[in-house]
């Protein structure tokens, strides 16, 4: 039963690989040189869009035409007639930052009892605070992250995540 079975799956490749066996003069349909150098059928959309992309990718910027359109906002009327005299929408908009007031509210915590009644005599909370910044140590501890699952068996071999 084997051997029916494998000389029918033969003979179907060999058919297949026949099949295939046609010249191709452009293995990559998105290469620049086979655009230009096939014949443009007009009635082929695929082609025109492969075109239009082509054209796309070698566009610069230098060949893009900004035009800023400005309409002139008509409204029928004159608005003068309307505002007083001496009328300025612009005035007093400058910001000063003197003239800005902050104002720092401090909220009094009531403990509901004398503290110093359970400090030692002569207690002083800011005694010996100098920061020096050379005394500060950080220390970064990395956590080793489980996913449930081996990553590297999903990515490519040789993957490196910080090469470009």
């Amino acid at each position: 039963m084997k051997k029916p079975v494998l000389l029918l799956g033969t003979v179907l490749t060999s058919l297949l690989l026949f099949s295939f066996s046609g010249k191709v003069e452009c293995p990559n349909n998105l290469d620049s040189d086979c655009l230009t150098n096939t014949s443009y059928d007009p009635h082929n959309p695929f082609m025109e869009g492969l075109l239009m992309d082509e054209e796309v990718r070698n566009l610069s910027i230098e060949d893009i035409n900004f035009i800023e359109d400005e309409e002139e906002i008509v409204l029928n009327f004159d608005p003068t007639l309307y505002l007083p005299l001496d009328f300025n929408a612009y005035m007093g908009m400058g910001l000063d930052l003197d003239t800005i007031v902050v104002e720092d509210l401090e909220e009094d915590i009531v403990l509901g009892f004398d503290p110093a009644q359970y400090l030692p005599i002569g207690f002083n909370a800011y005694e010996g605070m100098e920061l020096d910044l050379n005394d500060i140590v950080v220390e970064e501890i990395e956590e080793e992250i489980d996913l449930g699952f081996e990553v590297m068996n999903y990515l490519p071999k040789g993957f490196n995540a910080y090469s470009k």
